[in-house]
């Protein structure tokens, strides 16, 4: 008789079990607002891909310093939504609590017309680097860490350009400097300090 109530309680228990787990799931397809049993989405036809609006985009009309250090062509124009549409062209630009300057100038590409001894990428376990020889003065064109690290520049002269890549386990560092020879390259790590 104890094995017999026991089986019955078992099997009302998956019952009330299926209900509850039905009873929840057309709460979910109420919610999704019967989303769930819409037919699925089919793909576009060719007819319909042409069909879709393309934005036009022109060749730029100057070159501008991007963030990382290196040169990233811009139009000058401002970003599109950007609250400073409306503003005056000839506004000076700053970044970041620099001084900006309203004179004129055309930054030269450094990359634009050298050949192999102009520019070295070197790369560190930390992440990698780019430089560059411009009118007898090393450049960093970009500096790329690796996940989990951090690129910063240490110190930068004509000559001498020292880049570091931190993280929790340890720094990198690349040492580039510049001689008549053409740049040379030291690479280290470093303990955290």
């Amino acid at each position: 008789m104890m094995t017999l109530r026991q089986r019955l309680l078992l099997v009302a228990g998956w019952i009330t079990a299926a209900v509850v787990a039905g009873l929840v799931a057309s709460g979910a397809v109420a919610v999704a607002g019967g989303q769930v049993l819409d037919r699925p989405l089919r793909p576009m036809t060719a007819a319909e891909v042409a069909a879709l609006p393309v934005v036009a985009v022109g060749a730029p009309d100057d070159l501008g310093p991007h963030a990382s250090g290196g040169f990233v062509s811009t139009t000058g124009a401002p970003a599109q939504g950007s609250d400073n549409a409306a503003g005056d062209p000839d506004d000076p630009v700053g970044t970041g609590g620099s001084s900006a300057t309203t004179g004129t100038t055309t930054p030269r590409d450094p990359t634009v017309g050298a050949d192999d001894t102009d520019f070295q990428i070197v790369s560190v376990d930390g992440g990698q680097a780019s430089f560059s020889d411009a009118d007898g003065s090393i450049l960093l064109l970009w500096a790329t860490p690796k996940a989990g690290y951090v690129a910063s520049t240490r110190s930068q002269t004509e000559e001498r350009i020292v880049v570091a890549f931190s993280s929790s386990r340890g720094v990198w560092v690349i040492e580039a400097t510049l001689s008549e020879a053409g740049i040379g390259v030291v690479t280290r790590p470093e303990p955290l300090t």
